[in-house]
This record gives structure tokens, C-alpha cells and sequence, in this order.
């Protein structure tokens, strides 16, 4: 019974969380995003990155020594061969991102995945195959999958799937309608005029800009008008600024769930939350400075859920094809 109350206290929180990511989104878009992103941010990816840990990041015992190496040195090759992440995405560069994040992810599909099968390991290089053609005819393909992947996709697409990972494995009316919402906000602000409630902040906006995440929002605002207009600008962040608060709040919320909080002793307590105020310091210094500096931090978090991505894709496929 105590575990029933505790999932189910869980489950409201996390509803409560969603509801108040989206309010404070479209009254402070901006301000929401920089703020979530600064603080809210490094400390999900310290936490997370230690529960994966100790999980030995989903992947078979046998192979964690080499996807930990894999994971780290892709992410420090990133951080060191572009001076700033505000360049990452650039038109030289942004290919050759795309297709490391992209062929990164195929081996943490088939670290998960592993198996004898011909088949599976044809259908890994004709991937393979079809990004290097993608680059010669369509290669903006692969530098808007490089962009997304370890933003949008990672913080609403893993996020929704989590949930219903979740929901499959312990249906409950909270946890389908906290489902429901998150799916249904980006329609709500696409369709009604919410940007109306949004403060003007042209501070927030121009730290914003040069953050490096201009290209996302910009991005978007193409696929979803084309014409960029100031309400749809304002629309796209305050879609981009309640993904990533709760995408940071859901984590925080399923303490309980997750189970992340039991796996942390006092001397890891004390480092973390040394390094977080550390980070939180350097972005009230220089908001820049503390991207930069987290970058790594960052993108070692992305690229270390990947395979626990994969086994939610694969749950949640096999659930609902084996009903």
C-alpha cells in the first residue's frame, strides 16, 4: 500500500509540475527557459548521470567500459574541435555533428540490441549508407537531426516516451492524463493565442540569442509558419522553455518512481551539489561562460540515455503490438 500511495503522490506532483511548467512558460518564456536551463539543468545531469551509473547505463556489463569511452571521448572531441557550442551548428560543420550524434546513437541501438542477426547489422550499415548519401543530396537532413536530437527530441520526444513506458507498466487515470497534456500543449499554443500572456523581456530574449539556441528556435518557426512572425517567435519559445522546465521537473517529480535519490550516499551528495552550485556561479557570472564550461557536462548526459532511449522505444513498441 505504502508503494501504491507513494507512485500515486508521485503521479500528482508530476501532473502539478506539467501544469506549472506550461503557466510560467507562457508568461516568462525566456526568462522560464534561461532559468530552468541554468539551474534546473546541472543538477538533472549530475543526478542522472549517477543513477545511469550505477545502472550501467542499460548496456550489457560486458560493454560499459567501452560505451562510457565512446560517450566521454565523443563528447570532449565535440567541446574541443568547435571553440564554442555557439558554433557548433554551423553550415561547415553541421553535417559532421549530425552524423557523429546519429552514428552514436546506432551503437547504443545495437549495444541494446546485440545480437547475431545478419539482418540487424545490414539494416545498421544501409543507415549508415543512407546518411552519407543524405549528405551528397539532402545533407540539411542530417545537420537538423544533429541540432534536435540533443535538444527538442531529447528533452519532449524521450520525455513523452518515458511517460508511457511508464503508464504501460502501471496504467493509472493521473499518469495517462499527464500524458494527454503533454501532447496536447504544443497544439494549445499553436492554436490559441497564449502568447498574449507573455511579458515582454528584451533582456531575456537577447541572453537568449546568444545563447547558441537561436537556430532551434528559428528552426521551428520555419516548419511551422515559415514567415517569421513575433507571436509565432514568441509561440516557439514558449513551447522550447515548457519542454526543457519539465523535462527537468518530470525527473525531479518521479523521485520516488525512479528511484535516482536512494543511489546517492553523503560524500556523492556533498560533490554534486558542490558542483552544481559551481555551475550555478559561473552562469550568474557570465551566462556564456557557464554554457560553455557545461557543454560537456551536457552532452555526456544526452549521449549517456541513449541506450535507456532505445529500451523505452523497445517497451513500448512491444507492448503495444503484443496486446
Amino acid at each position: 500500500m505504502k508503494n501504491i500511495a507513494s507512485y500515486q503522490n508521485a503521479e500528482q506532483l508530476n501532473f502539478i509540475m506539467l501544469l506549472l511548467a506550461a503557466v510560467i512558460s507562457c508568461v516568462l518564456p525566456f526568462d522560464t527557459f534561461l532559468f530552468s536551463y541554468a539551474v534546473l539543468g546541472p543538477l538533472h545531469y549530475l543526478t542522472e548521470l549517477h543513477w545511469l551509473k550505477n545502472k550501467d547505463f542499460f548496456v550489457p556489463k560486458k560493454t560499459v567500459k567501452i560505451f562510457v569511452l565512446l560517450f566521454v571521448a565523443l563528447s570532449l572531441f565535440l567541446f574541443l574541435n568547435y571553440i564554442s557550442i555557439f558554433n557548433l551548428y554551423s553550415i561547415n560543420n553541421g553535417f559532421f555533428v549530425g552524423f557523429l550524434l546519429f552514428a552514436f546513437l546506432l551503437i547504443s541501438i545495437y549495444f541494446i540490441f546485440k545480437t547475431k542477426s545478419m539482418l540487424i547489422k545490414s539494416l545498421m550499415i544501409a543507415t549508415l549508407l543512407v546518411c552519407v548519401i543524405l549528405y551528397f543530396f539532402k545533407p540539411g537532413v542530417i545537420i537538423l537531426f544533429g541540432l534536435f536530437l540533443p535538444t527538442i527530441i531529447h528533452v519532449y520526444v524521450f520525455t513523452a516516451m518515458f511517460m508511457i513506458m511508464g503508464y504501460l507498466s502501471s496504467p493509472n487515470r493521473l499518469g495517462l492524463l499527464s500524458i494527454i497534456s503533454l501532447l496536447a500543449v504544443p497544439f494549445l499554443i499553436y492554436f490559441f493565442p497564449v502568447e498574449n500572456l507573455a511579458l515582454e523581456r528584451s533582456s531575456a530574449q537577447n541572453l537568449f540569442n546568444l545563447t547558441g539556441f537561436k537556430p532551434i528556435s528559428q528552426w521551428l518557426v520555419f516548419f511551422i509558419g515559415k514567415i517569421e512572425t513575433a507571436a509565432l517567435i514568441i509561440k516557439v519559445q514558449i513551447f522550447i522553455a515548457f519542454a526543457y522546465t519539465y523535462h527537468y521537473l518530470n525527473w525531479f517529480s518521479k523521485t520516488s518512481v525512479i528511484g535516482w535519490s536512494r543511489s546517492l550516499e553523503p560524500k556523492k551528495m556533498v560533490l554534486v551539489a558542490g558542483i552544481w552550485i559551481l555551475s550555478i556561479a559561473l552562469y550568474l557570472i557570465n551566462y556564456q561562460t557557464g554554457l560553455l564550461f557545461l557543454f560537456v557536462l551536457s552532452m555526456i548526459h544526452v549521449l549517456a540515455e541513449f541506450p535507456l532511449n532505445a529500451i523505452s522505444f523497445k517497451t513500448v513498441f512491444q507492448k503495444l503490438f503484443s496486446k
